[in-house]
């Protein structure tokens, strides 16, 4: 488990790298190799990493995974502390595919609460911005009261609802009160925000409205790539964007 301290400061956020992903995720490039991945990161003088792939079966073997990958870490004799953690699905109101016995295993638990285009995704009745609004706030009230998660990945943002053509109308229809009392209830159980320079950028309004009430609450935030490529392990790459974007 990791959470850091509340932090307002962007440059020492992207000190860590907290979502990155090795090819055993299928939409990672084969050259996340854990060998390239802490080289990079050691160019960058990243001060902490998690590899997070993607938990999208019960049956996913995480553990041996990362007990493999923690392995060659060591071989590399890198200083940078390394997290061996996964990219979880909660994929419905009281519904995560990881088991008790795995979630205590992981050093890092980032859980995605919106990855709606899988086929067994809980999907609202009613498929408006609304609906799906609902749906993911009661989704994430659930997960953060379990004290499971370390941290919501990409949150609320609907990059993946095939039925929004609008993808930032999700979080636009999430009421202020509604995610205030989200980020409250989220301080209260130590859960953090990630931070997700993808998403970030694609709805700044939503980013901005989760920096403006985690400021107010005390919220943790947590700074991710979602790394997929090599090249998109640099966290500083759109620091300057991210200055203007969350002042």
């Amino acid at each position: 488990m990791y959470l850091r301290e509340p932090c307002f400061d962007i440059d020492e956020l992207v000190k860590e790298n907290l979502h990155v992903h090795t090819p055993f995720s299928s939409c990672a490039k084969p050259e996340m190799r854990v060998k390239a991945i802490v080289k990079r990161a050691e160019e960058l003088n990243l001060e902490r990493v998690a590899l997070v792939d993607h938990f999208n079966h019960k049956n996913t073997p995480m553990v041996e995974k990362n007990t493999a990958d923690r392995f060659v870490v060591e071989l590399t004799e890198t200083k940078i502390p390394f997290l061996y953690g996964a990219e979880l699905s909660v994929y419905g109101v009281g519904k995560w595919l990881d088991s008790d016995e795995t979630n205590a295993a992981l050093d890092y638990r980032l859980y995605a609460a919106n990855h709606y285009h899988l086929d067994f995704w809980e999907q609202p009745n009613e498929k408006t911005p609304r609906g799906y609004a609902e749906h993911t706030v009661k989704v994430l009230e659930a997960l953060i009261k379990a004290e499971r998660a370390d941290c919501i990945a990409h949150p609320i943002h609907g990059g993946y609802v095939e039925a929004l053509p609008d993808k930032n109308s999700l979080a636009a229809a999430v009421t202020d009160e509604e995610l205030y009392t989200l980020m409250l209830l989220a301080k209260k159980h130590k859960v953090a925000w990630e931070i997700n320079i993808g998403e970030a950028l694609l709805d700044p309004e939503l980013t901005k409205r989760l920096w403006r009430f985690g400021k107010e609450v005390g919220s943790v935030f947590h700074f991710g790539t979602d790394a997929h490529r090599i090249e998109n392990m640099d966290t500083r790459a759109h620091i300057d964007e991210l200055r203007r974007l969350l002042p």
